[in-house]
């Protein structure tokens, strides 16, 4: 064997040995979140980022309050955000209201998140300027929440300060939950 058939040989064997303990430990259901989360995006299911939820949620109402049962079919990195069905969402309109996520387990709050600004953005499809956003991230969280809860787990949702820039898009405006997309 010449000396670059030999490091291409490894290579290989080397990513496929991390590759088994990666199955390995997703498919035992191993507690390595960040883990399945990488795993997930080199070797993504095809639902993977299909929302848990979507609904018409009233970020520019003060006291507006929603709970979601959360069904996750995957254990991984999650986002909380908006997206315009339009794609119409100027990118100088951030968000810059303030909510309060409530996590629940059953009845009993495991933790609570106030989330005043957005994390990351898509832009919108076509959009070499990039003035129009098409997905919006305001926070993320792991199921299994506090490494353990997975089942019977909810999320409530308060509008404290609403963003009134965002009535504008209010008809095509949707809250959604989702695996998160960006690494």
């Amino acid at each position: 064997m010449t000396p670059g058939k030999t490091h291409v040989t490894l290579i290989i064997l080397f990513v496929s040995a991390v590759s088994m303990v990666l199955t390995i430990a997703f498919v035992r259901g191993c507690k390595l979140l960040p883990m399945k989360h990488i795993y997930h995006l080199a070797f993504p299911p095809e639902d993977l980022y299909r929302p848990i939820v979507v609904d018409n949620f009233l970020f520019h109402k003060e006291g507006f309050t929603r709970t979601y049962r959360l069904e996750p079919k995957y254990l991984d990195v999650y986002s909380i955000g908006f997206f315009s069905e339009k794609q119409d969402i100027s990118s100088e309109d951030n968000f810059k209201g303030k909510i309060k996520a409530e996590f629940f387990w059953k009845e009993k709050l495991l933790c609570e998140k106030i989330v005043t600004s957005q994390t990351a953005a898509y832009y919108a499809d076509g959009d070499k300027a990039m003035k129009h956003y098409k997905k919006v991230f305001l926070m993320d969280f792991e199921i299994p929440l506090q490494g353990k809860y997975k089942k019977d787990i909810s999320v409530k949702l308060i509008v404290l300060q609403p963003d009134k820039e965002l009535e504008k898009y209010s008809d095509s405006l949707k809250l959604f939950i989702a695996v998160n997309s960006i690494p």
